[in-house]
């Protein structure tokens, strides 16, 4: 090969020179178009033929800890017809057909008025006659298949897609996921978890350059100014969507049963402190109905009343190492005393005025918690307000959904301080918590004194990558010693067993927990006709895994009592999730390695025989097989047979022999209700097999 020249060298470096120098420029013009110019441009786009438009992301998804959907994005389409672009011809014949079919699918106008209409605007030369407004894909989909409208050519359908949100499971965790309103750009109103994770939802919105074509239409082109969208990160909460579907129905039922002014219930798994139910209802005059308008159990500060006892006891038992719960108190006939110038009473007379500690916090004697509070901390009443402080009570939560009431316990230093304060603040008045921030308490002594903040959020997932992760956070290591905690843990158990709560012993497995029965302060004073009741508590009793929190205010029913009013609330929730989840590896446990827990019951879910047999080597014998639920028999060469059960929708069928599991959702799918009561398998029904029963009746389950 011949040596390159002088001349050669010179012309490569001349035109590399030059390549150089157009690349810079015409990186330097789109900066200029980026910069510079963008403004001038876009407005002379938009008094053009051309138009930038925003693309908005499409909105991350909501899930619940079951996977399903909470709030989601779907498209929209605002549909428009250009009855000029289409053909003479075309027009004339077709536009009766599209007339009726839009009339058969929209009803809103009759065909003669469609038809009218269309030949109307035709002749006015008018290019945007609106068809409809917001109609999903499916609706979508049909209207395009419509005479005129599925031609390729011509047609003039005009189409323009919006993304909306919409929560598939319409009002159940309605305030918690909440919503966020940009009508209001400088302060956007931001509510829930919709809010509160408001910017990795929404995502970054794209540009887009568009250009008018022949019918006033609008076409994408490729332009430097695109910018394409990124879509928003989908957040994985720890919410039960069934369980929570449950807890509202029970509220809903029992604040119109007690004619109440608003409720709320919340329940916290114990060890990481994520929050699966969370509903709060409120009266609403106007719509005559309960609805979800407002976040009671994070926003609410209340007066606890008796639940608050176990926070007094707390301060006791940790104020003196000495302290007996066994002590017997000599409380008098009266169920009345006198602290400075005013006198508390009790609602009965506990232990026939000589009770122990124990009996007096079992049955929830206010005067034995005044009289404990005053003997303990009367000539240091801060030592009292400084234990109650240690256990971190007092100090906000620091939630993710913003609205969070700040806890008020007045320390000794206040303007409101008073020779009353000890005592009262001892039983739960003159001083106020959120329902949250008092579950939160209870959940730390579910878990052995340690006290873990209470989440909404899992995971957040950006497609199938997790970009963040949620831990438990520990807000106090220890509340109180472990002696401490554990005659609080006999106490509350004791409150079920023996005191105030003993209607929720007769539940399939140990519950612990408190009743409470606050006055509502109105206009400054109390009186006997506003109050609140409460019951807070966990389950199972020897192992917790939920605490749950049941607060209703204003009931004007027959009773005000948190045992009568809001414990019936918390024991349906226990059960339905003891009977779902907890209950389930008792009764796994409790099966002999054979098939009688099939051939014993009425009938048995297919997809559970069929795994069972194929895990233990039982040979399966099909006859007729075509539903899930099927019989099941013994085989004479020691297998089994399975035969369908066809059930008939509205007709009760025989539960009997089945494990509470299958019952309860063979019950629920077929549109009743089902309660339970023992432990085991069903041995009896409240409906008798056969038996025509309306939707949305209760069918209750007697095990053994």
């Amino acid at each position: 090969m011949s040596k390159m020249n002088f001349s050669d060298v010179w012309r490569v470096m001349l035109l590399y020179i030059v390549m150089l120098v157009v690349g810079v420029a015409i990186v330097a013009k789109i900066i200029v178009i980026q910069t510079v110019d963008r403004e001038e441009l876009l407005e002379n786009a938009r008094k053009a033929d051309i138009r930038i438009v925003k693309v908005p992301a499409v909105r991350g998804n909501i899930f619940s800890k079951n996977g399903t959907l909470l709030a989601t994005t779907i498209p929209v389409f605002d549909v428009y017809f250009d009855p000029v672009a289409v053909p003479e011809d075309r027009f004339k014949n077709e536009i009766g057909p599209l007339a009726d079919s839009l009339s058969n699918m929209l009803k809103a106008h009759t065909k003669s008025q469609y038809v009218n209409m269309f030949t109307k605007a035709r002749n006015n030369n008018k290019r945007y006659v609106k068809i409809a407004k917001k109609l999903k894909m499916d609706e979508y989909e049909r209207i395009k298949t419509f005479p005129i409208f599925k031609e390729r050519l011509g047609n003039g359908f005009i189409s323009e897609k919006q993304l909306v949100r919409e929560r598939p499971y319409g009002d159940i965790a309605m305030r918690v996921i909440g919503y966020v309103n940009y009508n209001d750009t400088v302060n956007p109103v931001k509510v829930g978890l919709e809010g509160a994770y408001d910017t990795c939802l929404r995502g970054r919105d794209g540009l887009q350059m568009r250009r008018r074509i022949n019918g006033g239409r609008f076409i994408d082109v490729p332009a430097s100014t695109n910018i394409t969208p990124r879509n928003g990160k989908d957040i994985y909460t720890s919410i039960d969507a069934k369980i929570q579907d449950v807890a509202e129905e029970a509220l809903r039922r029992c604040l119109t049963e007690n004619d109440a002014q608003q409720g709320c219930v919340i329940m916290m798994d114990v060890k990481s402190g994520f929050i699966e139910v969370i509903a709060s209802l409120k009266y609403n005059e106007k719509k005559k109905k309960y609805e979800e308008s407002y976040n009671f159990a994070i926003a609410e500060n209340v007066e606890p009343g008796s639940t608050f006892k176990a926070i007094t006891m707390t301060a006791l038992l940790e104020n003196n190492p000495n302290f007996n719960i066994d002590r017997v108190l000599n409380l008098g006939t009266t169920g009345k005393m006198r602290f400075a110038n005013r006198v508390m009473t009790d609602s009965h007379v506990v232990g026939e005025g000589v009770p122990t500690v124990k009996q007096c916090f079992w049955e929830s004697s206010n005067i034995a918690f005044g009289f404990l509070a005053t003997e303990a901390f009367e000539d240091n009443p801060q030592r009292y307000i400084d234990l109650i402080y240690k256990t971190k009570i007092n100090e906000p939560l620091n939630l993710d959904i913003k609205g969070e009431g700040r806890p008020y316990i007045k320390s000794t230093s206040s303007k409101l301080w008073s020779k009353v304060s000890l005592p009262w603040m001892s039983i739960g008045y003159e001083l106020t918590v959120t329902p949250i921030t008092l579950l939160t308490y209870y959940n730390a002594i579910a878990n052995n004194g340690r006290m873990v903040k209470p989440q909404f959020v899992k995971e957040i997932r950006h497609g199938n990558e997790v970009v963040y992760k949620s831990d438990t956070v520990v807000i106090n290591e220890q509340i109180a010693s472990e002696r401490t905690i554990k005659t609080l843990q006999r106490l509350l158990r004791g409150v079920v067993e023996n005191g105030t709560a003993k209607a929720l012993s007769k539940c399939a497995f140990p519950i612990a927990g408190k009743t409470g029965t606050a006055q509502i302060a109105k206009n400054g004073s109390y009186n006997k006709k506003n109050y609140t009741a409460s019951f807070v508590g966990y389950f199972p009793a020897d192992d917790p895994k939920y605490t749950c929190i049941v607060v209703i205010s204003n009931p004007m029913g027959k009773s005000y009592y948190g045992a009568s009013v809001s414990a019936p609330v918390f024991k349906e929730i226990a059960e339905k999730v003891y009977a779902t989840e907890l209950g389930i590896k008792d009764e796994t446990h409790s099966y002999p390695a054979n098939c009688d827990k099939y051939t014993k019951a009425t009938m048995a879910y297919y997809e559970d025989v069929n795994d069972y047999c194929t895990m233990a080597g039982v040979r399966m014998v099909d006859s007729e097989l075509s539903s899930e639920w099927v019989k099941v028999g013994q085989s004479k060469n020691g297998g089994v047979t399975i035969k369908s059960i066809d059930l008939e929708n509205g007709v009760v069928p025989d539960l009997s022999g089945m494990n509470v599991m299958d019952a309860v959702y063979l019950v629920e799918s077929m549109g009743w209700k089902a309660g339970f009561s023992g432990r085991g398998l069903v041995e009896s029904q409240s409906v008798k097999a056969g038996t025509e029963l309306g939707k949305g009746e209760m069918i209750v389950l007697k095990l053994n």
